[in-house]
């Protein structure tokens, strides 16, 4: 049985938010502790938005027979860096100060928000199979 899909009124924008948290994690270098709290706030606003960008697309985009294997892979995938990462500047905290591995922190979520910036094709792409499917009405 094939599940009803909800018309999409726009398609979901994970730049903003990534964007967001890039910056809140590049405010953190900053020595400052009220700055520190706001750039947390923005950090604690931007991941949870394009995370749960994420897995709408994943449901959106998923047939309904494949949806809880696709959905588990989406996970893995979004959320096992973070436990990679976490080891990995536990390791490097003792040999390189905790400004760098910031800053660095920050290179990469820049680097992945202009990824996303550069990649606006798949948004034609997602339109493209929308408007394949819109003739096609289920009879009930």
């Amino acid at each position: 049985m094939r599940r009803s899909r909800a018309p999409a009124s726009r398609p979901l924008s994970t730049e903003p938010t990534l964007l967001l948290f890039t910056l809140g994690v590049a405010l953190r270098a900053l020595p400052s502790t009220p700055v520190a709290l706001v750039a947390s706030a923005m950090i604690g606003m931007g991941l949870p938005c394009a995370l749960i960008a994420a897995m709408t697309a994943v449901q959106r985009e998923t047939p309904s027979e494949l949806l809880g294997r696709v959905a588990a892979t989406a996970n893995t995938l979004l959320l096992a860096p973070n436990a990679v990462f976490l080891a990995l500047g536990a390791a490097l905290l003792p040999l390189v100060d905790h400004r760098v591995l910031i800053v660095a922190a920050g290179a990469v979520a820049a680097g992945a928000a202009l990824a996303c910036l550069a990649g606006g094709g798949t948004r034609d792409r997602t339109q493209a199979r929308e408007a394949a499917k819109a003739p096609t009405e289920e009879r009930t």
